[in-house]
């Protein structure tokens, strides 16, 4: 754990329930959504990050909404996706197809939402 620095820091309890609240939906204690909000915001942005957002965005409407169904498609160099990425209850649900690194990327979320939801549980 000596890569871990301990802090006490101060903000206005107003802030700080926004803050619990927040990380009660993302189903994080409210020190790990401060610590995800801060590093999204001090990263530098890249396709990948953007993307991670997304899906964590999407995710998070997802379990908000389990009766809704959200999809996109993604067009890459041209050539429109024609198996749409869709998440139902906070799960992703796209088959990769070899070498579609996209599909790929989606499929590794999905996985690691399955598995910190089966951790959680």
């Amino acid at each position: 754990m000596s890569d871990i620095y301990r802090s006490q820091f101060r903000m206005p309890l107003a802030l700080f329930e926004r803050l619990k609240a927040e990380a009660g939906k993302s189903k994080r204690s409210a020190n790990a959504e401060l610590v995800a909000r801060l590093e999204r915001s001090l990263a530098d942005s890249s396709n990948e990050i953007d993307l991670r957002i997304l899906f964590e965005t999407l995710e998070r409407l997802s379990l908000r909404n389990p009766a809704m169904r959200y999809s996109f498609g993604v067009n890459l160099g041209g050539k429109l996706d024609e198996r749409p990425a869709e998440i139902v209850g906070g799960k992703w649900v796209l088959e990769p197809e070899p070498g579609d690194a996209l599909a790929n990327f989606v499929a590794e979320q999905s996985s690691q939402a399955v598995r910190t939801a089966k951790a959680k549980d």
